[in-house]
């Protein structure tokens, strides 16, 4: 299990620990990659999934607090009361309980430093929920399932209660980033780590990024529009699917981005990157919201059902870490999350 394996890594002689980089791609689904036949243009994955390992039979849970659960413990969620069918919704007092200690908390009492960026989803009703409750040194990002990709707002409609602005620096709200697209931010912090980390120490980063999550929201960048040209607007999901597609190509964009960082702070060597999708992508079930236009095919389903289309995941590992006898190669045996 890819867990074990990060967790064995942490394990390890200081002097041979590799940084570890758990990348969760939010509602990604089987057919939203071009190693899979998209017609979403996605070429940095494709690339990571040609010279490193894709986990072709890789498994979570369908929704997305129990598989992150699953991520930051190592255990089923129903080992933990995180089985929720319809996730952590606002104003919940659930959370990974405290006496489950999650993976930044182990490695960090290992030697590691910790951070986070994006979204958590594992609880928020008091700090010690938090990330930075949870083990991780910083953090930046929202706490709730989904958030506008601009304004950085969340709720539930007709429930004023449930309703308000998510976005953190740690434990302050980042009324400042207000308006900005999000993505730009997280590669800012990205940044940010990277800059400020000692090369001698290893890094576990938690690179929980938001695309391509509701709401769909197109980058304000024209060249995104302009790769997706090709995808065809005529059917039933075509607009939307252009706009996911937009927002597909920006988050390839920011993985590649985000190699290149790594690399330049001379890193990457020594560095093991496993990306995941949380669950299978949402499909255009409904003609307006909650829906999504993800598509999982040929796998049955999406997101929310136990067909395999909703849990059957998009995963792949990568990194100058990676030895180089397991490259270029597709697993095919079966994996889980945990």
């Amino acid at each position: 299990r890819v867990l074990g394996l990060l967790c064995a890594a942490g394990a390890a002689a200081a002097s041979s620990r590799p940084n570890l980089v758990l990348m969760v791609l939010d509602d990604v689904g089987w057919a939203d990659v071009g190693f899979h036949n998209s017609s979403f243009p996605t070429p940095v994955l494709d690339d990571l999934a040609k010279t490193g390992v894709e986990l072709s039979r890789y498994y979570v849970q369908q929704v997305c607090s129990p598989t992150r659960s699953a991520l930051m413990s190592g255990r089923y969620p129903f080992r933990t009361g995180m089985q929720h069918s319809t996730t952590l919704l606002p104003g919940t007092t659930a959370a990974l309980p405290k006496d489950v200690p999650t993976l930044a908390e182990q490695l960090r009492a290992g030697g590691y430093r910790t951070a986070m960026v994006g979204k958590w989803h594992l609880g928020y009703a008091s700090w010690e929920n938090t990330p930075v409750g949870r083990g991780f040194e910083s953090y930046a990002g929202y706490l709730q399932g989904q958030c506008d990709y601009y304004n950085k707002t969340v709720g539930v409609k007709n429930f004023r209660a449930m309703q308000g602005f998510d976005f953190w620096r740690n434990r302050t709200a980042a009324w400042d980033l207000n308006e900005r697209y999000s993505m730009d931010i997280y590669m800012e912090e990205a940044q940010r780590v990277l800059d400020n980390h000692n090369p001698e120490e290893p890094l576990f980063l938690y690179f929980a990024h938001q695309e391509i999550h509701l709401p769909l929201q197109t980058p304000p960048e024209a060249e995104y529009q302009q790769k997706c040209a090709g995808v065809d607007k005529t059917g039933p999901d075509g607009e939307n699917r252009f706009v996911l597609c937009t927002m597909m190509s920006r988050l390839d964009a920011a993985i590649g981005e985000f190699v290149e960082m790594l690399k330049a702070k001379g890193i990457w060597e020594n560095t093991l990157l496993w990306i995941t999708s949380d669950n299978g992508g949402m499909v255009q079930y409904l003609d307006n919201f909650p829906a999504s236009a993800s598509s999982n095919w040929p796998l049955r389903a999406g997101k929310g059902t136990l067909f395999e289309g909703g849990v059957r995941a998009v995963s792949v590992v990568n990194g100058g870490a990676l030895p180089s006898a397991a490259r270029g190669a597709a697993r095919e045996g079966l994996i889980q999350h945990v």
